[in-house]
């Protein structure tokens, strides 16, 4: 019991402190979420720039070690240039991208066993191009299976490389140490992970409801602009989730993995 209360309080802790430093410079967390979202979600979705993914899977962990300095610096109020980040990372990026490697590997298994998953929901999809109600039912009815499969793959996934990335450039970890080392400290702290993570989605998803009342009363009164801007409004709220996300990877290694210095000399 006293180590669930004490793991909820670092997970509440967490999300206190990702919010805190987003506030420190609210522009430059945007930025680099813009960043993010624009290199491993949007550019790799974008016809014909589909082999662009694999390029993005291999850069995500070197991205990740970039921008986890970024937040170690404003925390600590240090001053660096693109030059001083990119010499701190560059003697693990074959490190870093062998972990992105692995990644992609990792993704070619999971698209092997959900495969017949993925294509049975896209022929669904095809033959039913304008929906009925008892349609898309139908539709989320099938498409539950999946997802719960999918978010079954996905888990190890995220324990392997939540902290792996800064293992790897900032404590001089192997391949293989940091992804064991990142899925033990998850296992070890996952009351906190799952409270922080919790407590920013409830938090996000509150401010998407107020964005959606405030498009509902901007649309009574001017309908022609309504749409652009709930589009607008939903993309400003997925960077801010992005930028909170960082943060709180940042501070939940640096909590999880004390005894590292992040270079702070």
């Amino acid at each position: 019991m006293a180590i669930l209360e004490s793991r909820t309080k670092t997970g509440t802790s967490w999300a206190k402190e990702s919010l805190a430093l987003f506030k420190l410079s609210p522009k430059k967390w945007l930025l680099l979420a813009l960043v993010y979202v624009s290199l491993f979600m949007m550019l790799p979705s974008l016809p014909g720039f589909q082999v662009l993914a694999i390029v993005t899977v291999l850069i995500w962990p070197v991205f990740i070690t970039l921008a986890m300095r970024m937040y170690k610096n404003a925390e600590y109020n240090n001053t660096e240039n693109i030059s001083d980040l990119i010499a701190v990372v560059q003697p693990k990026i074959t490190t870093l991208m062998l972990l992105g490697l692995a990644c992609l590997f990792y993704g070619v298994v999971v698209n092997y066993f959900l495969s017949a998953d993925i294509q049975r929901l896209a022929i669904f999809t095809q033959a039913n191009a304008e929906m009925s109600e008892s349609q898309l039912a139908s539709l989320l009815q099938k498409m539950m299976p999946f997802l719960l499969k999918l978010t079954l793959f996905l888990i190890p996934l995220i324990m392997a490389t939540w902290f792996a990335p800064m293992l790897i450039a900032f404590n001089n970890y192997s391949l293989i140490k940091a992804i064991k080392s990142s899925i033990a400290g998850f296992l070890q702290y996952m009351i906190a992970m799952a409270v922080a993570w919790l407590l920013i989605t409830i938090g996000i998803v509150t401010l998407m409801l107020l964005v959606g009342v405030l498009v509902g009363v901007i649309g009574a009164m001017m309908p022609a602009i309504a749409q652009l801007f709930m589009s607008f409004l939903v993309f400003g709220c997925l960077l801010l989730a992005s930028a909170l996300m960082l943060a709180f990877q940042y501070v939940s290694y640096r909590d999880v993995f004390r005894a590292a210095q992040l270079h702070s000399s």
